[in-house]
């Protein structure tokens, strides 16, 4: 959650770094209905009216962190989408920066399994319209959807036309189905390589690698 500059923060930056820090992984222990601000503030070390100063209740700490982490994301996903649309080898001979930039995305997931059982915990709570992060949900799935069907595209067009059998939102909907299917997954078996095995092979079926590099 740390940025690299947070160095250069104010006090005040800080202990909302901190707090964001706290939240993200108590939400991730207990689910974010069994966790409450005076939880949040025991773990930061600071009193409840200091986090009442920053947030005016957890609806909004959790709003504000959702946007936190896509920030930070944004930030990580600009490099890839910069990138050139050239055959990358390191990424199976893929075009599309948005397709390096999923295959990139779970593979740090692997790495940091903690955020995963957080991030399906809060999705599935924020199914309900009435959670608070609920809209946060819905934009981000239409703009992955809307990103990764743009790669498909990309990449079918490289492709004979006869050997296109999917719409490239059909793809991209089912490339986030698959991922998400086995990070629950992941959950129960412990093994998050076979999120990024699993993506690999979907996307040799598409025709749009042939095999993992």
């Amino acid at each position: 959650m740390t940025t690299a500059a947070s160095g250069k923060l104010t006090k005040g930056q800080r202990t909302r770094q901190r707090i964001f820090d706290a939240a993200f992984r108590l939400f991730g222990e207990r689910g974010y209905q069994a966790v409450s601000l005076r939880d949040i503030a025991a773990e930061v070390g600071i009193t409840h009216v200091t986090v009442l100063h920053y947030f005016s209740s957890k609806d909004e700490l959790l709003a504000e962190l959702m946007v936190h982490r896509d920030e930070i994301e944004r930030e990580a996903a600009a490099a890839f989408l910069a990138t050139d649309h050239e055959a990358d080898a390191e990424y199976g001979g893929l075009h599309a920066p948005a397709l390096r930039w999923m295959i990139h995305r779970l593979e740090v997931n692997a790495r940091e399994q903690g955020a995963v059982p957080l991030f399906l915990k809060i999705s599935t709570e924020a199914s309900d319209p009435a959670h608070p992060a609920h809209e946060h949900f819905v934009g981000r799935y239409r703009t992955l959807v809307e990103l990764l069907a743009q790669g498909f595209e990309e990449e079918f067009s490289y492709l004979p036309a006869d050997a296109v059998r999917v719409e490239p939102r059909v793809a991209a909907e089912h490339l986030i189905a698959i991922a998400d299917g086995l990070q629950i997954q992941s959950i129960y078996n412990a093994d998050t390589n076979l999120i990024v095995d699993d993506v690999w092979e979907y996307l040799r079926l598409l025709g749009v690698v042939s095999a993992r590099p």
